[in-house]
This record gives structure tokens, sequence and C-alpha cells, in this order.
């Protein structure tokens, strides 16, 4: 696991303080922000062990920061099971959506903090996330166009209706042909909490992603190694693309597998998440 070198806090009004892990380059000046939002149930330390975000910043000059959601219990450490941290993703699921978290406006703070204190490049926020974190990267996009560059969420879905977007913003979507918690088909689930709940078609995503830049349409390919490609048509240029990748589950694509087997399915090298994201946000920027 890569180490992160500092945690910032965020007082919002009328809020409990927010944390988050940062990973800064040797000359933040000028640097890209990437911000990656961890996934229901889990911390921003273990989103970074999934993915290697943080060196990745390190090694090729862009800052990262792994903000932490809300626990249902407070005043206990975050667990999995017991006590799991999640995003108000607009999706109305979990305590957070109860207490109207302001997940959008935290990581707004936070991210204007960032570029306020360490000069980064406020063209270039790039955002990430993974299944909730995943979800809340679109509801920040649709409500903030003008501060995201790009996102990038994987395994999740967008809840929201994100309506016509005043500045249309590039989106990657990646998702696990095999996913038991978002099957491509859409359906009822059952999440690690106990509880069933219906799952949307992984496509509407990128079809409620692609009306709402613009698009004209979405068309699909299928490439040599079998992943599935779908992208918005008519945009102006403006990428909007969904890749389902088979045989992977509920898991960062070429990362690790951190939670058992029978919860989220298997892992797949047949492409690096990690890898594929960067260099969608490098072509986005400019």
């Amino acid at each position: 696991m890569s180490i992160v070198t500092d945690v910032v806090a965020i007082e919002l009004p009328g809020r409990p303080s927010r944390r988050a892990l940062l990973q800064l380059p040797e000359t933040p000046r000028g640097a890209p922000l990437l911000v990656m939002l961890h996934g229901a149930g889990a911390t921003a330390a273990f989103a970074e062990q999934q993915t290697g975000w943080a060196a990745r910043g390190r090694a090729e000059g862009f800052a990262v920061v792994l903000p932490e959601g809300t626990p249902r219990d407070a005043t206990a450490a975050p667990a999995f099971r017991l006590n799991p941290q999640l995003w108000n993703d607009g999706s109305g699921r979990g305590h957070v959506a109860r207490r109207g978290v302001d997940d959008v406006g935290f990581v707004v703070a936070l991210v204007e903090r960032l570029i306020g204190e360490q000069g980064l490049d406020s063209r270039r926020v790039w955002v990430t996330g993974f299944s909730n974190g995943g979800s809340l990267a679109f509801r920040l996009a649709a409500e903030r166009p003008d501060l995201v560059a790009a996102i990038a969420p994987v395994a999740g879905h967008c809840w929201i209706e994100p309506g016509t977007l005043e500045r249309p913003v590039p989106l990657l979507h990646l998702a696990g042909g095999a996913d038991p918690l978002n099957p491509v088909p859409g359906g009822d689930v059952e999440t690690p909490w106990g509880h069933r709940e219906y799952h949307p078609p992984v496509r509407r995503s990128v079809e409620r992603w692609a009306a709402a830049c613009g698009c004209d349409g979405i068309a699909t390919r299928t490439d040599d190694a079998g992943i599935e490609w779908t992208g918005g048509s008519g945009c102006g240029g403006l990428p909007v693309r969904q890749a389902v990748i088979p045989g992977l589950g509920h898991v960062w694509p070429g990362g690790p597998r951190l939670l058992p087997e029978r919860l989220v399915g298997r892992a797949s090298t047949l492409l690096s998440g990690t890898d594929v994201i960067l260099e969608f946000f490098e072509r986005c920027s400019p």
C-alpha cells in the first residue's frame, strides 16, 4: 500500500469535521488534482490500496486526495459491516440520505481549499470513485460541472437525472460484466448489509450522461479482448464512454480483490482501471 503523506480536515457550517488523505507532488503549483471517492463501507486507505493512485500521483506529478465518507456512528471507528462509511449519491439510500449529508458541498469545499492553498490547476480537477463513490462522482459533476474537468466512475450508477449540463463533462464509466452487486441487465440485489434493493441496468448511466451532454445517441462495439465499449455520438467531440469488462466482479479493474469473492465476485487483469482512467483524464484536459 502506498503511504499518503497528510491528512486534511474540512469544517462545514453546522456539520461535523470531515477528513481526507492527501498526497501532493514535489511541485504542487499548477499540478492537476485527482479526487478518489471510496466505495460504501470502505475508507480512504482501503481505496488507495485498491487503486494505487497516491503512488501514481507521486510518480507522475499530480495531487491525489481521498476523502472519507460518513460512518453510521460518528463516535466509533469505521467498519465495513458494522459501521459503514457512505456517500449521499442521490439514490436516497442509507443513513447519509436520511440525515441529508451534504457530500457535494464537502467535496467542493475540499477541492477549493486545496486549489487555493496549494496552487493546483483549477482547470484539471479529475474525479473518480468506486461503487457508491462512483455514484457521487456522477452527482458532483451534475451539480458542479464548472468545477470538474472529467469524471471516471467505476462500478457505480448515475442515480440522479442530470438534466442538461451547463457545461458538458467528459465521462469514462467502467463496469464489471460479472458484477453481482451491479448486474449489467439490472435487477434486485442483496447488499453486503442484507438489504434487498433494485439496481438499474448499467447502460442507463451512460444513456443519462450522453443525453445530459447533448449527444444524439449511443453506439456499442466489442473489442478483441471482449470488452464492450458504449459511446455517445454527436457530442461535439466530447468523450462519453462506458466499458463493460467481461468476468470482472465488484472490484477495481486490475486491482486486488480485498473482499470475499462470494460477496463481490472475481478480480480481473484484463484492463487496468488506474491506467485507463489516467490516460482518459489527461486526454480530456487542457
